[in-house]
């Protein structure tokens, strides 16, 4: 049976009301500008508002809402470790096919998973972690078009719908949140806040989602890969255990161990990543 949605803390609240009023003050500034007759002001305010919302929000690497991790520490780079994060599962079938392919490499993987897929196959979600693998939150139904634009409430519900959704499966919390297509705004960072969510985009992908063509896709994440790489990959797609398969081989190839971030580790202090 599934568990309710926790209420959101109510310093997540005050703070995600602050935010919301702060990103009023652009489309109020500009009205005034409009009853004023300085247009030129109004058009101004606009398109700066315009291209700082976008940018912040669409392009996944920039920390104009908040931060986020997209290479792993030093020291990890320092081994030739790089972090393979598999998102959108999990598929009853092609999981375990990308499951035997990382036990087949002894490689570790982060897995970010959907929450309403992990209700729908726990028996996967438990396979994966006892596997070796870590789970981390990638919202509760993947609103991949408007996740970027969702108001606090909402926001507040997907993630953490999946946070409940996962810990209810595993009996432990996930650590680390993917948000839909790498996308983000000024509401997100105080739910991750509140549910100790550290933020995980990439910095190496084939774009996988959209390409269909394998040996393209490998081409592109051999173009980036370099040792600290976080690298972004699929589950369900046609073609994603040849992806997988190529990008194990690519790392072979050139002396690249697949790990895990530190976080791993109930125990361990919070984890201080390198910017990327």
């Amino acid at each position: 049976m599934a568990l309710p949605i926790p209420e959101q803390p109510e310093a997540c609240r005050r703070e995600n009301a602050r935010r919301f009023i702060v990103s009023l003050l652009p489309a109020t500034a500009c009205t005034a500008c409009l009853l004023t007759g300085q247009w030129g002001w109004a058009l101004g305010i606009f398109w700066t508002t315009f291209f700082l919302i976008g940018y912040g929000s669409i392009v996944p690497r920039v920390r104009l809402f908040g931060p986020h991790v997209s290479q792993l520490p030093a020291e990890q780079a320092a081994q030739g470790q790089v972090w393979i994060t598999v998102d959108d599962g999990p598929d009853p079938t092609t999981t375990p096919l990308l499951l035997d392919l990382l036990d087949r490499y002894q490689a570790k993987a982060g897995f970010f998973l959907i929450g309403a897929k992990a209700a729908r196959h726990p028996e996967l979600v438990r396979e994966i972690a006892q596997r070796g693998h870590l789970i981390g939150n990638h919202s509760q139904t993947h609103p991949a078009g408007r996740f970027w634009s969702l108001r606090p409430a909402r926001m507040w519900q997907e993630v953490a719908g999946c946070q409940q959704t996962l810990t209810q499966i595993l009996g432990e919390k996930p650590r680390w949140f993917r948000p839909p297509v790498g996308h983000h705004n000024l509401f997100l960072a105080p739910p991750l806040r509140a549910l100790g969510l550290t933020m995980a985009i990439w910095n190496c992908r084939g774009f996988d989602g959209v390409i269909k063509d394998p040996q393209l896709i490998l081409r592109l994440i051999a173009r980036s890969l370099k040792p600290g790489a976080i690298i972004l990959v699929h589950d369900g797609p046609a073609n994603c255990v040849e992806v997988l398969g190529g990008t194990l081989r690519l790392l072979a190839t050139r002396g690249l161990q697949a790990a895990l971030p530190p976080s791993l580790q109930p125990a361990s202090p919070p984890p201080r990543l390198e910017p990327s």
